[in-house]
């Protein structure tokens, strides 16, 4: 019913919200190196720093309304995004489409949304496969991961990468 609905609609009117985090830890499980020697890889056996971005991403692969902080999301955090900076990016006729999140309030997201002319979706349970801004996590982790060791720190890391795919 969900994925009838969804294909229904014009890929302009979807806007797709979503978390991710990031540390700044280095790890390579797997390497090369010739068959008579050890491969050593990067390892950091701790992160000493976690920040987290929640952003949006419509149709042309444009990303919008990018936030980074430390720490995880919460409640608090994801409505106030949610209210400063994604209903004043959002169109008329728009649908925000999001997962079920326990800090994702049905409720109060809704009250935010009202008379803005969009609406609010939720995605059926354990289906990341339908939210698109996840692949644009996975590239934005694959930049942010080529250019941390030539960068001050980890938000500096996700900010130059956020630029470079946007």
């Amino acid at each position: 019913m969900f994925l009838k609905q969804l294909h229904s609609l014009a890929p302009e009117r979807m806007v797709y919200v979503d978390e991710s985090g990031f540390d700044d830890t280095l790890h390579y499980p797997y390497g090369y190196c010739h068959r008579s020697e050890r491969f050593y890889g990067d390892i950091v056996g701790h992160r000493s720093e976690r920040l987290s971005v929640v952003g949006a991403w419509r149709k042309g692969g444009e990303v919008i309304a990018p936030m980074v902080y430390q720490g995880y999301t919460n409640t608090q955090v994801f409505c106030q995004w949610f209210e400063e900076m994604l209903l004043p990016e959002l169109i008329p006729g728009q649908i925000v489409i999001l997962d079920n999140a326990g800090f994702h309030p049905r409720k109060r997201l809704e009250e935010l949304l009202s008379g803005s002319g969009c609406q609010l979706w939720f995605l059926p349970p354990y289906s990341p496969d339908l939210n698109k801004i996840e692949q644009f996590w996975a590239r934005l982790k694959n930049q942010v991961g080529k250019v941390l060791k030539d960068c001050k720190n980890l938000f500096d890391a996700i900010a130059q990468s956020l630029r470079f795919l946007s």
